[in-house]
């Protein structure tokens, strides 16, 4: 947390910027992007997870000394708006993990807005492997760079 934390200072003490600082992640990136946005929520107005994986957690025992929680569990903390985008035949974060997720945030009252696509799997913005979908690509960035704009411009 430390080093987003010092990111976004840094970006916010730059000449061209005006203030507002956004965090997008994909996969593990995706649960960091999360993580910061629950942990460091002040630093950050906005997150974009792309499928970020392990932000609930099905197995108690995957939970030990050094992630000692589920991200999921410090989701009261996410100040900011979230845009969450998952392909639906993605096995590594799995629509019921997507649904409970989407659950928590809603019960939180959070700011946000989930996006899923049919026929795409994990990593379907990923232009160098097969899993990749041209289509639901572009539409997640005309996406991403909406809410940016909204949220950050």
């Amino acid at each position: 947390m430390g080093d987003a934390r010092g990111d976004a200072a840094y970006l916010r003490a730059q000449p061209h910027a005006n203030g507002k600082v956004g965090v997008i992640g994909y996969c593990s990136g995706g649960r960091h992007a999360f993580l910061i946005a629950c942990k460091a929520a002040s630093e950050f107005d906005a997150l974009v997870d792309c499928w970020g994986g392990n932000v609930t957690v099905d197995d108690p025992k995957a939970l030990n000394a050094k992630r000692p929680v589920a991200p999921i569990d410090l989701a009261d903390g996410i100040k900011c708006p979230i845009l969450g985008i998952f392909g639906n035949d993605d096995e590594n974060l799995n629509a019921d993990q997507v649904n409970r997720t989407e659950a928590v945030l809603k019960k939180l009252g959070k700011n946000y807005t989930f996006h899923r696509y049919d026929g795409a799997g994990h990593a379907f913005f990923n232009s160098s492997r097969v899993a990749f979908r041209a289509e639901q690509a572009a539409d997640l960035w005309a996406k991403a760079f909406a809410f940016f704009h909204k949220h950050l411009g």
